[in-house]
């Protein structure tokens, strides 16, 4: 593909595309950009450091190299430093007129009398300068490359130029670059970061979307470029699942006028061909149907530099850009839709062949023939691929119960499909269905896996269950243990996804230490599958016990980690997406950010009818919803957050969620002082029968004991402090001693208000104690914050009457509480909160699996060689992974590294 020609970037990789064949008086300048830049103070302080007397900016057209030197040039002009500018054109492949080019920019303006044909000397640049050369890829012909060259190598020691290009290319520059004398800066640094992409997209974009955006345009800023000027159309990509999305019509029309237009005819139509199956190998080209695009097109395009790349070292595998891999195949279905579907039946046989399961399900969704698109599908164990790592598997067409025995594996991957997007009562209806049709998963076709089959068909019933809300039994809890044990160690997918609804099972009834130890078997059987579906919820059951029972800053850590893998694995408005969502959301209402976590809820509430969650889920979003609508907005904006989660309690039949959204009604009307209506609200169901019941069985009193502190709260206002206490003596201490830390912190502080009202000094001021305590432990700063007057003041109390309390306990009082207004988040308390808790760490505190085993053994009592032996690797490797371990945990030694490590539920 010598022939591809390709505009410059200009500033376009912020700004806007540079010409072709510049005017003669702007060669000798940087040029004009038009539209603000982006700082990138990460690639400009590498350019700025760069050894070497040619520092090269290699990357795609549109990746912002001209804007960088344009800037760096402009830094140095401004420091007054002796700077030069070329812009090279297409007129420079003439040798002799390339020659007086680079004397006039960079030797002064006299002619060049020397012979600059091939093999002639080149120009000598001026001694102390810095030189910018840019669109070095414009010089195809080899005479003018040669010269350039050797004009830039042969450049004075003091001098030092600066080059864009596609690529580095040239047996001068290579040797240059071997020697130290050439500095490459490579595509993969000249690729924006999220956070430069999103200060690029402009506001209006959350975190998780400007990242997404990123990912599909690579880094490429002209790409984020195009996707803020057509907002809508970048919203449309976010949202699609199938690739019927257009990109936006501007980066459409750079790709047909400056990549596409510069290729013949054979090479587009091979491409257009390649770009189906979306990463390849030569042996997948040479199977190709019909005129195979040959290996060498794509090496040749590879080395252009123009948006195709190598995946591995041994450069068996390549890829498009994502971008620019959709436009070629949205080209090929518009100009050729047969050869398209074609093309797309054999990528999905391909990949099923060659034991690419998700990769054949992303292609089989997308062909026409659903009847061939299930046997892929089925072939490739739909539902196992889908929990894993796969895309959904929810075929256009279903698969009815009467297949059930000859497409398993498919229907019960379209029926989690159906249970992950809420349509609870259809999938439990086809389930039942699919199990008298095969005699309970018993009658299947023949070489089917009828263990993997029947288990599956057993977790999605279970699934079932907890998503319904069903009654907890000690049957259940059997069968999930049993099944659990069963699974480890034979059905990895299986056993992680039966962990995580063991932990869920666990988390309702507060057994909190059995949930934490239940989520480490699951994320240990699913080592293999590290970024799964699965391993997505065991991190945010991990995030729920460490707000129950240990920090706000540990929580974070493990939801933020379900996020990222929720945004890998879920896309879009995924299950997964829309539940991390609301549940970083919570943290941050925890965290008195009250701003951050309406924005979040909003959106994501707004979708809760189109996925599946659990009870819990629901009433803490719509519940920490409305309390902040009330804070800002006042009742009625509160109540409309409650009217839309007892709207999804009513369609999803589910009566616990009505209870949870009575109480939170509760709690809102006695902030917004309406007594007469709150005391009507108590005395009719729900809360009435709810506040009456007598139960021991912990999945009541996790929804009865929130009931009873809002009652108590409510009297405590109404200035009735024994009516308090006889509500909060009603409270199952038992089931309170091991509850979620949040509702001890709100029984403590009603304990202590209703005790200081009965005049009972030395039960309000013990109160007190445990109530600052446990914020100090925990970081709940909206509930500290929420109380701070009430502490204060019993804490001064206590004081004047001469009480002894820990020093911990006054420097909370006097460095938080008292110096709070009750508007500051948690980062704006953090200096001066002596709170104690797990210290920060480092975002990549998630051990591999390798790591994982090894930290284990260790706190198992294991040394060095002992460890070697039992894994079969050497000392020096152990050594090498525990040094890694440290770092990642932040630790400086072996215990610290096992209490860290049991801290972070990784043992």
């Amino acid at each position: 593909m010598a022939g591809t020609r390709a505009a410059g970037d200009g500033a376009f990789g912020v700004a806007g595309a540079a010409s072709r064949s510049p005017a003669a008086n702007g060669r000798y300048r940087p040029p004009r950009l038009i539209e603000a830049l982006v700082p990138r103070p990460g690639v400009a302080r590498r350019i700025a450091e760069a050894e070497g007397g040619v520092v090269l900016l290699a990357g795609p057209p549109g990746s912002g190299k001209t804007t960088l030197l344009a800037g760096h040039h402009a830094v140095l002009a401004e420091q007054g430093a002796p700077v030069h500018w070329l812009t090279l054109s297409i007129e420079d492949n003439d040798p002799a007129l390339l020659a007086r080019h680079l004397a006039r920019a960079f030797a002064g303006d006299a002619p060049c009398t020397h012979d600059a044909g091939e093999g002639g000397d080149a120009p000598h640049a001026a001694a102390g300068i810095t030189g910018f050369v840019d669109g070095l890829e414009r010089i195809s012909d080899p005479h003018a490359h040669a010269l350039i060259e050797r004009f830039l190598l042969a450049a004075p020691a003091d001098s030092r130029f600066l080059v864009t290009g596609h690529r580095m290319r040239g047996t001068a520059l290579h040797d240059g670059w071997l020697r130290g004398m050439v500095c490459v800066i490579g595509a993969d640094r000249l690729k924006l970061t999220d956070d430069e992409a999103a200060a690029l997209l402009g506001k209006g974009w959350t975190r998780w979307d400007a990242q997404r955006l990123n990912q599909i345009a690579d880094g490429w800023a002209a790409g984020l470029r195009f996707f803020a000027r057509m907002p809508d159309a970048a919203r449309r990509l976010l949202h699609d699942s199938g690739e019927q999305a257009a990109i936006p019509a501007e980066m459409a029309d750079y790709f047909d006028d400056v990549i596409c237009a510069g290729m013949d005819a054979e090479t587009l139509a091979a491409l257009m061909d390649v770009s189906v199956l979306d990463r390849f190998t030569p042996e997948a080209l040479a199977a190709m149907p019909d005129a195979p695009c040959p290996w060498s097109r794509i090496d040749a395009h590879i080395r252009d530099g123009l948006f195709i790349r190598y995946l591995d070292d041994g450069r068996s595998w390549a890829a498009f850009h994502p971008a620019f891999g959709r436009h070629l195949r949205q080209r090929l279905r518009r100009f050729d839709p047969a050869r398209h579907e074609q093309l797309k039946r054999f990528a999905a046989t391909w990949f099923e062949h060659n034991g690419f399961a998700a990769e054949a399900i992303r292609h089989a969704v997308t062909v026409a023939d659903t009847a061939f698109a299930a046997r892929i599908m089925e072939n490739v164990g739909a539902i196992l691929v889908d929990l894993r790592d796969g895309p959904d598997v929810g075929l256009g067409e279903r698969v009815s119960a009467s297949q059930a025995g000859e497409l398993p594996l498919l229907f019960l991957g379209q029926l989690y499909f159906r249970i992950r997007s809420g349509r609870l009562v259809e999938a439990r209806t086809a389930l039942e269905d699919a199990r008298a049709v095969t005699h309970d998963f018993t009658a299947l076709r023949d070489g089917a896996d009828r263990v993997a089959i029947q288990g599956f068909a057993q977790l999605l019933s279970m699934v079932l269950e907890a998503s319904e809300d069903r009654p907890i039994t000690e049957a259940r809890i059997a069968g999930l243990e049993a099944a659990l044990a069963a699974y480890i160690g034979t059905q990895p997918v299986l056993a992680g996804s039966v962990a995580s609804l063991l932990t869920l099972v666990y988390l309702e009834l507060s057994r909190y230490a059995e949930a934490a130890t239940v989520c480490g078997i699951g994320l240990k059987a699913l080592q293999e599958y590290s970024a799964s579906k699965v391993a997505i919820f065991l991190r945010i059951h991990q995030g729920d016990v460490a707000l129950a029972r240990d920090t706000i800053d540990k929580a974070v850590l493990h939801i933020e980690d379900a996020q990222r893998l929720a945004r890998i694995e879920g896309g879009g408005s995924s299950y997964e997406v829309l539940s991390t969502q609301v549940l970083r959301a919570n943290l941050h209402y925890e965290n008195n950010e009250l701003d951050i976590a309406l924005r979040m809820l909003e959106p994501a509430l707004a979708q809760m009818h189109t996925i599946n969650g659990w009870v819990r889920l629901y009433a803490a979003g719509f519940a920490n919803a409305a309390a902040i609508a009330g804070i800002r907005q006042g009742l009625d904006a509160a109540e409309a957050q409650l009217r839309a989660g007892e709207a999804l309690a009513r369609e999803r039949n589910l009566p616990r969620l009505l209870q949870f959204m009575a109480i939170a009604r509760l709690r809102e009307l006695t902030r917004a002082g309406e007594w007469r209506l709150a005391m009507e609200a108590m005395e009719a169901p729900p809360l009435a029968d709810l506040l009456a019941a007598e139960s021991l069985s912990p999945a009541i009193l996790g929804v009865q004991v929130p009931a009873l502190l809002e009652a108590a709260r409510l009297m405590i206002e109404l200035g009735r402090p024994h009516d308090a206490q006889v509500w909060l003596d009603r409270i199952n201490k038992a089931f309170l001693d091991e509850a979620d830390s949040r509702l001890r912190f709100t029984f403590r502080v009603m304990a202590m208000r209703a005790a200081h009202g009965l005049r009972r000094y030395n039960a309000a001021v013990e109160h007190m104690q445990a109530a600052v305590d446990l914020a100090r432990h925990t970081g709940l700063v909206r509930r500290a914050l929420n109380n701070r007057l009430h502490l204060i003041e019993m804490f001064d109390w206590s004081v004047r009457n001469g009480r002894h309390l820990p020093a911990r306990i006054g420097a909370y009082v006097d460095d938080v509480l008292r110096r709070a207004d009750g508007s500051e988040s948690g980062a704006a308390l953090q200096q001066a909160s002596p709170r104690r808790g797990v210290e920060q760490l480092a975002n990549n505190f998630t051990l591999s699996p390798r790591e994982t085993e090894i930290i284990a053994l260790v706190a198992e009592g294991y040394i060095t060689k002992e460890i070697a032996t039992r894994l079969g690797i050497s000392e020096g490797t152990v050594k090498s992974h525990r040094k890694k371990i440290h770092e990642k945990l932040g630790v400086a030694s072996r215990s610290q590294a096992i209490v860290r490590a049991r801290d972070l539920l990784i043992i």
